[in-house]
C-alpha cells in the first residue's frame, strides 16, 4: 500500500513555470539538442560524455580525449572560407581524413567515438561542437555556449587547414580566411593548444618513438592535461615544454612562429593572458566563434539551455495489447542537496473525445511509476553548473473511448509552500492526434552482417552491418486511411557515405487482431546506420496525422512497466447557486486529494470519486 500524506492541494494561483518564454513543448530539436548536451546521451542510454568524461586519456595510446574532440572540431572548422561564405563547421572532415593536414589516428578515433551519435534532429556538425563543449568543460575549462541547427555537407571541402611546416604568412592567411586577424589567430592556438600534445607516429621528426613500446610517445604541449593557462604562462618564463615551440626543427615550430609574429605583443598584453578566470573568459570567447563559424545561409538556433523541467518520451501507444500514455517529467537537483523525500509529483490530463473531453467534466491523475535519479557526472556541462537530475516516470492506461488531448504536472513539496504547476506555459502538453500510433513494444530489429570494410587511411577495419527493422504502427478505426507510411531516416551511417530518407508504406496486417478499436499496419525497413528515426502517417481525405520523430533504439526491448493507478474526480456542470462552471482550481484541489486518498485506500485504476462541491 502506498504511504503518503492524505491531502494534496493544489491552487491555479501558484502556478509558476521555470522554462525559458522562448521555448515550447514540443520542440523535437531543442530537446534532442538538450538532451544529448546536458544528459550526454542518447534515448536509449548510450552516452557520449562518458567517452570523454571525466576528463580521460584513450585506452591504449593515452592520448587526451579532450585535446582530440577539440582538435576535430577546429578542422572541420578551418576550411571556412569568409571570402566566398563556404566551410565551416559542416561536418565535411569526414570526408577528409586522407588529407595530410588531417593526418593521425586521433581524428580518426574520435570519428569512431562520435559516428553513432548523429541523427534527424543533431546533425554530424552539432555532435561535433557539442564533443568540443564537452571536451573543454570536463577538463577544466569555461562552458562554451551552445548554438545547434549546423548543416552537415556530404563531400569533402576545400583544403587549407593550417600545418605546422608552413610559413607565418600561409598560417596568417589561412587564419584570415577562416574570419581570424593576427591577434585572434594566437588566442586560439594558444586555447586550442592547452591540452594534448604531439604523438611519435604523427610526428616522429618531432617526437622520437620508444622501440621499446607499441604505443606512441605523446609530448604534451605544456605540464598539464587540464584547460588552463599554462601553455601561457610556461611559454612566457621560457620554460616551455611545446615542442611546436622549441624543436630542434625549426620548420615545425609553427607556435613559435605564430605566438611571436606580433613580437609576443597578444601573449604579453593579452589581457593579462596570464591571470587564469582571463584565460577561460577568452577562451570561452574565442572557441564560441570558432564553433559557430558555419557557411552561408546556415543559421543557428538560439543558445540551448538547461531546461529546469522538462517533458521527454510522451507517446500514446500500445503494450501488451493495453493502450497506454508513457511520459518522463524530468526536474534538476542542486548537487549535494537531498532531494525532498515527501515531494508528490502527479500527472493530470483531460480526455479527448465523450462527455469529459477538455476537462469539462472529468480530470484524471496519477503518480509516477518510479523516480530515478541521474549521477552528476551525466554530463560535464550539468556538472559544472551544479545540478544533477530526477526523472519522474509516467505510465497510464488510456480508454481509447476517451483518450488523452492534453496533460500537465503538479509538483507538491509538502513544506508548507504552493504546489508548482508545469503546463506549457498555461496550454498544457497537447497531444494532437490519436490516429496514427508507432508501436515499439511490437516492432523488432534484426541486425544482420552483411559485409567487412578496410580503410588504409583511416587505420578502420570491422564488420559493416544491416539493420532489418519491422515495423508496426496502429490506426484507430474509422481512420480509413488510403495510405499508411514512415518516412525513414538515418544519418549514423558508418562513414557517413549516404544518408537515408526512405518513405515506405506500411499495409494492414490481416493476422494481428484489432485491439481497443485501433487496426495493425505493418511495414519492412532495410537500414545500413544505427539511428534510424521514423515519422508515421496516415493519409485521409480530410488530412495527414502525423507521429513525429518516434525513434527506434528500443523496441520489442523495451522494459515494460505495469501501468499506475488512475484517479479521477468529477464536477457538476454548476455550483448550488448556479453562477456558472466551477474553476479548474477547485477541480484540481478536489483531484488531488481524491489521488493521494485513492493511493492510501488502495484505489486501483479507474477509481471514481463524485465530489459535491
Amino acid at each position: 500500500m502506498a504511504r503518503l500524506p492524505l491531502v494534496l492541494t493544489l491552487y491555479l494561483l501558484s502556478l509558476v513555470t521555470p522554462f525559458s518564454s522562448a521555448y515550447t513543448w514540443p520542440s523535437p530539436q531543442y530537446d534532442t539538442l538538450e538532451g544529448l548536451l546536458y544528459e550526454g546521451r542518447r534515448s536509449d542510454g548510450s552516452s557520449l560524455a562518458s567517452l570523454v568524461h571525466p576528463c580521460r586519456k584513450r585506452t591504449g595510446t593515452l592520448a587526451s580525449v579532450a585535446a582530440e574532440w577539440l582538435r576535430f572540431s577546429f578542422h572541420d572548422m578551418a576550411t571556412h572560407n569568409v571570402d566566398n561564405g563556404s566551410g565551416g563547421m559542416d561536418g565535411s572532415l569526414v570526408y577528409e581524413l586522407d588529407r595530410a593536414e588531417n593526418f593521425g589516428l586521433g581524428f580518426n578515433q574520435t570519428l569512431s567515438d562520435f559516428e553513432a551519435f548523429p541523427n534527424k534532429m543533431v546533425s554530424r556538425a552539432d555532435v561535433m561542437s557539442i564533443g568540443a563543449i564537452m571536451a573543454v568543460s570536463t577538463c577544466g575549462g569555461p562552458i562554451i555556449p551552445f548554438r545547434g541547427g549546423r548543416v552537415d555537407a556530404w563531400s569533402a571541402g576545400a583544403t587549407g587547414t593550417p600545418e605546422p611546416q608552413q610559413d607565418l604568412p600561409t598560417l596568417t592567411e589561412s587564419f584570415r580566411k577562416q574570419g581570424f586577424n593576427q591577434a585572434e589567430m594566437i588566442k586560439l592556438v594558444a586555447c586550442g593548444h592547452t591540452m594534448g600534445g604531439v604523438r611519435s607516429a604523427d610526428f616522429p621528426q618531432l617526437v622520437a618513438p620508444d622501440p621499446n613500446s607499441v604505443n606512441p610517445v605523446i609530448k604534451d604541449f605544456d605540464t598539464t592535461m587540464n584547460f588552463d593557462n599554462a601553455v601561457v604562462t610556461e611559454y612566457l618564463a621560457g620554460t616551455t615544454q611545446n615542442v611546436l615551440v622549441v624543436s630542434s626543427n625549426q620548420t615545425m615550430d609553427s607556435d613559435l612562429r605564430v605566438f611571436q609574429s606580433d613580437n609576443n605583443s597578444t601573449m604579453k598584453t593579452w589581457v593579462d593572458l596570464a591571470d587564469a578566470s582571463t584565460f577561460q573568459s577568452e577562451c570561452q570567447a574565442i572557441l564560441t566563434r570558432m564553433l559557430n563559424t558555419v557557411p552561408t545561409g546556415v543559421t543557428l538556433t538560439d543558445e540551448i539551455t538547461l531546461l529546469p523541467a522538462k517533458v521527454s518520451a510522451a507517446q500514446l501507444t500500445f503494450e501488451k495489447n493495453q493502450l497506454v500514455f508513457k511520459s518522463t517529467f524530468r526536474l534538476t537537483q542542486a548537487i549535494n542537496t537531498t532531494a525532498n523525500a515527501n515531494r508528490n509529483v502527479t500527472m493530470l490530463w483531460c480526455d479527448k473525445y465523450g462527455s469529459n473531453a477538455n476537462c469539462t467534466g472529468k480530470t484524471n491523475a496519477a503518480l509516477s511509476v518510479s523516480t530515478v535519479a541521474d549521477d552528476p557526472n551525466v554530463s560535464p556541462i550539468t556538472l559544472k553548473l551544479g545540478y544533477s537530475f530526477l526523472n519522474y516516470n509516467f505510465v497510464v492506461p488510456i480508454s481509447s473511448n476517451a483518450s488523452i488531448t492534453k496533460f500537465w504536472f503538479s509538483v507538491d513539496e509538502k513544506n508548507g509552500s504552493k504546489p508548482t504547476v508545469y503546463d506549457n506555459g498555461g496550454s498544457g502538453y497537447v497531444i494532437d492526434q490519436d490516429q496514427v500510433l508507432f508501436v515499439p513494444m511490437l516492432s523488432h530489429v534484426d541486425v544482420v552482417p552483411n559485409t567487412t570494410y578496410t580503410q588504409t587511411y583511416t587505420n578502420r577495419q570491422g564488420q559493416a552491418f544491416t539493420r532489418v527493422y519491422n515495423l508496426v504502427a496502429a490506426v484507430r478505426d474509422g481512420t480509413n486511411p488510403s495510405r499508411v507510411y514512415v518516412d525513414a531516416t538515418d544519418v549514423a551511417v558508418t562513414d557517413f557515405p549516404y544518408a537515408i530518407n526512405n518513405p515506405v508504406d506500411l499495409t494492414l496486417n490481416s493476422t494481428m487482431p484489432a485491439v481497443s478499436g485501433y487496426s495493425f499496419y505493418t511495414a519492412q525497413v532495410q537500414d545500413s546506420g544505427v539511428q534510424l528515426s521514423i515519422d508515421v502517417h496516415a493519409v485521409t481525405a480530410a488530412q495527414t496525422y502525423t507521429q513525429t520523430f518516434m525513434q527506434t533504439l528500443l523496441l520489442d526491448n523495451t522494459p515494460y512497466v505495469q501501468p499506475g493507478a488512475v484517479t479521477t474526480a468529477t464536477t457538476a456542470a454548476t455550483t448550488k447557486s448556479g453562477a456558472g462552471r466551477l474553476s479548474r482550481v477547485e477541480v484540481w484541489h478536489a483531484l488531488l486529494a481524491a489521488v493521494v486518498g485513492a493511493a492510501c485506500l488502495g484505489g486501483g485504476v479507474g477509481t471514481l470519486l463524485d465530489l459535491a462541491l
